[in-house]
């Protein structure tokens, strides 16, 4: 694993620097799977372990999207059928006409949203970025997109998103994040099971990932950090948050994991031990963006770069998602190889962005 051994230096340098408390970093391929780690959990804390658990953030949504094909295969619902027998608040949507426009300023849904649409996150609603009463009540109704799992109930939120109007068409306008909030409820009402129940049979159990859930052993977790001047600074949680079960168990975010756990969930998408059958591998590892969609993407899915079923699809082939915490996980189905690095450092840190570009050596 020499590609290891030649990203470490940069990341001891960030850490000696004061811009990491820690970090972790993995490979994971057909030879096996090999993990280093550097630094503590938390300033002046307990040192990195394999086995430390880190925050996911928005590196839980492959992982949701891995249980909606799984569920697919299963019967419980099927890609392109309605989801309105399950989520009636979503049945009848009125779309905006301009998604700046006054939330009076409406026009019929021309189809009704899939999940499809959600996996693919283009059912109309989502990250908005512009300014207008949507994106105020969005923000009022406290359903916009965060790094923390919805703070009331999973029947409140998707009542509260319904509604208001939807920005666009569905299945026309990439618009991120929300698609998996919505996910986990539709998935739950359809097996009649909560999300942390379905995700520990269908894909933790299966995969050995004994290290992933909602709430983390305190003694395990690297707490998420931010960039201050002169150095790194404790991200401020919601209460409860990685303590407590979420009242909205989001397939958005919210999870916790470690470097193993997520080698093992990564190198199940490319050739190791999986839950899902070729052909939903495939489809998930498919782009299948339009030129509208990835206008409407930019910002978030690399301009060079596609969108399959929760996954972002590199130019190169790749296939994963980096989240907002300082977390990224890519792997090749060319070459089976999977990578996940964690820093623990939200995004905003300029050390982040410098491990970030650094972890693509791992794939040559």
């Amino acid at each position: 694993m020499n590609a290891l051994e030649d990203l470490t230096p940069t990341l001891d340098r960030l850490l000696g620097a004061g811009e990491l408390a820690g970090w972790a970093v993995g490979v994971a391929d057909a030879e096996g799977a090999s993990v280093r780690v550097g630094g503590a959990r938390s300033p002046g804390g307990a040192p990195m372990t394999p086995d430390t658990q880190v925050a996911l953030s928005s590196c839980t949504k492959p992982i949701g999207g891995v249980l909606a094909l799984r569920l697919v295969e299963l019967g419980v619902l099927t890609l392109d059928d309605p989801v309105a027998p399950w989520l009636p608040e979503l049945a009848d949507p009125r779309v905006l006409v301009d998604p700046s426009a006054d939330l009076s300023a409406t026009v019929p849904a021309e189809r009704p949203i899939t999940l499809r649409h959600l996996l693919t996150m283009t059912p109309g609603f989502g990250w908005v970025s512009e300014p207008g009463p949507l994106a105020d009540a969005l923000a009022r109704e406290q359903v916009a997109p965060g790094p923390w799992c919805p703070p009331m109930s999973p029947d409140d939120f998707v009542r509260r998103l319904g509604s208001l109007p939807l920005a666009d068409q569905p299945g026309t306008a990439w618009r991120y994040h929300t698609s998996s909030d919505v996910l986990g409820v539709l998935l739950a009402r359809a097996a009649g099971s909560s999300v942390p129940e379905l995700l520990a049979e269908h894909v933790l159990r299966p995969l050995g990932m004994t290290g992933t859930g909602y709430t983390a052993d305190p003694g395990r977790l690297a707490p998420p950090l931010a960039p201050e001047e002169g150095g790194i600074k404790p991200v401020e949680l919601p209460a409860g948050t990685y303590v407590e079960p979420p009242a909205c168990a989001s397939l958005a975010t919210g999870l916790v994991s470690t470097v193993p756990d997520q080698l093992a969930f990564l190198h199940s998408l490319v050739g190791g031990p999986t839950v899902l059958s070729p052909a939903s591998l495939a489809a998930l590892r498919t782009g299948s963006l339009t030129d509208e969609q990835r206008r409407t993407a930019a910002g978030f899915v690399e301009p060079d770069s596609d969108w399959g079923l929760a996954v972002e699809v590199r130019s190169t082939g790749v296939i994963g998602w980096a989240g907002g915490l300082g977390t990224i996980g890519y792997a090749d189905p060319a070459t089976g190889r999977a990578a996940f690095l964690a820093t623990a450092v939200t995004v905003e840190s300029p050390a982040t962005i410098t491990a970030f570009d650094g972890f693509w050596s791992l794939f040559g």
